[in-house]
């Protein structure tokens, strides 16, 4: 029984490093969207101070304005935002195995071992079982969520 609630904290320690990955992405995209909304902004203004438009070059303007804004908020914002209540496509155990492994050296392959290896153990496999138990409490201690920056 406890090789299963190792494995449980495990999953359970993988999906809070998901849920902070996504709402990592959209406070990264809430900043580019600044951006780009300060920067569409801006050269709104200096056209229309340069070159006086008439009404439609200002709707033209207005509503281009409009769309870039709403658009990159979202595709930066409310796409990690879906994602994060698990609306639409969500990265994988396996996938997050892996960006963990690429900022953790000690952990590397072994996080994406234990996932495999419970894929294709049957729930009678003691080996298998206790290969996944081993590898669980090795990589108890490490802080997933320590990953994302």
């Amino acid at each position: 029984m406890n090789e299963q609630n190792n494995y449980n904290q495990l999953i359970q320690k993988l999906d809070t490093f998901v849920r902070k990955y996504y709402i990592n992405l959209s406070i990264r995209g809430l900043l580019y969207t600044l951006g780009v909304v300060g920067l569409a902004f801006l050269l709104i203004n200096l056209l229309e101070n340069y070159y006086y438009f008439g009404q439609t070059g200002r709707k033209s303007l207005w509503f281009g304005f409009l769309a870039t804004s709403l658009l990159a908020l979202g595709y930066w914002v409310a796409g990690p935002l879906a994602r994060y209540f698990k609306l639409g496509k969500v990265i994988s155990h396996e996938q997050a195995a892996k960006i963990i492994g690429d900022h953790f050296p000690a952990v590397k392959d072994k996080l994406l071992n234990i996932l495999q290896l419970k894929k294709g153990a049957s729930p009678n496999d003691s080996l298998a079982l206790a290969g996944i138990n081993q590898k669980t409490e090795e990589i108890k201690l490490v802080p997933f969520r320590a990953a994302i920056d």
